[in-house]
């Protein structure tokens, strides 16, 4: 049975063109490459609908991309937060929590852990360069490539995450300026960065529930990298199993 997972579709409106709604390829190829079968939600689909969209799936995959409005989490406006589209924050919070609440296998990517944080309670350091001036640089994009290397995170031994990647210090790629500040209710810091910023989180008390700052999909020849994903999707496949048991129920014809 190939685990259904719920990736959201943002809106991307460019100059000169109506909106559309999408997801990077990168996303997509990395859970097919795993095992899942993506499945694209748009982030217009009404929020009372949540809970019966997410019954349908078996994991929910948060992806990168702009800020959450910091409305969200209680913080002011700072000048260098970009991106904002408060239809996407107000789907995946809703989301998140809905498939916490659901029990669903979890992973966040970058904004997406940043998601799972403030969906719990959690707020975010609105801007690390002028809110933690001494750490070091993360934003290596524009200018860099997405691959790049830029530094180091130590991952909490015994954590799922260190079993996943098996080992406990990496080196990752960085394009994020803000980070996870003051912990959401239930989740767990799992891997940190020389500086101290929040690099992983978990929820130790649930089924699957992971989120990295960094960009595991921009790294496909990694396969420390490639078992997070790899091991979502398992953690997904886990849920449909107990769902519906060893055979998915037969299509009826209308």
């Amino acid at each position: 049975m190939i685990p259904r997972i719920a990736l959201v579709a943002f809106r991307i409106q460019k100059p000169g063109s109506t909106p559309t709604y999408s997801s990077r390829e990168e996303l997509v190829r990395a859970i097919l490459a795993a095992g899942g079968r993506p499945y694209l939600l748009p982030t217009a689909l009404p929020l009372d609908a949540i809970p019966e969209v997410m019954g349908e799936f078996d994991g929910l995959f948060i992806s990168g991309g702009g800020d959450i409005h910091p409305d969200f989490f209680g913080e002011e406006l700072h000048p260098s937060i970009d991106g904002i589209d408060r239809e996407r924050d107000q789907f995946e919070l809703a989301l998140c929590r809905q498939a916490v609440a659901m029990n669903k296998a979890i992973l966040g990517i970058c904004r997406g852990q940043q998601v799972l944080n403030v969906a719990l309670g959690g707020n975010l350091v609105v801007d690390i360069p002028s809110m933690l001036p001494e750490a070091g640089k993360h934003r290596w994009w524009p200018g860099y490539k997405r691959s790049r290397l830029s530094h180091s995170v130590q991952v909490e031994k015994g954590s799922r995450l260190a079993d996943i990647m098996g080992g406990t210090k990496f080196g990752v790629n960085s394009l994020h300026h803000q980070s996870v500040k003051d912990l959401g209710e239930g989740v767990k810091i799992v891997a940190t960065a020389p500086d101290g910023v929040i690099e992983a989180l978990e929820m130790p008390g649930k089924h699957f529930v992971l989120s990295v700052q960094w960009h595991p999909e921009w790294l496909p020849d990694s396969e420390p990298m490639q078992r997070i994903f790899k091991a979502f999707v398992e953690a997904s496949g886990r849920h449909a199993k107990r769902k519906f048991g060893s055979t998915p129920p037969a299509l009826t014809a209308c």
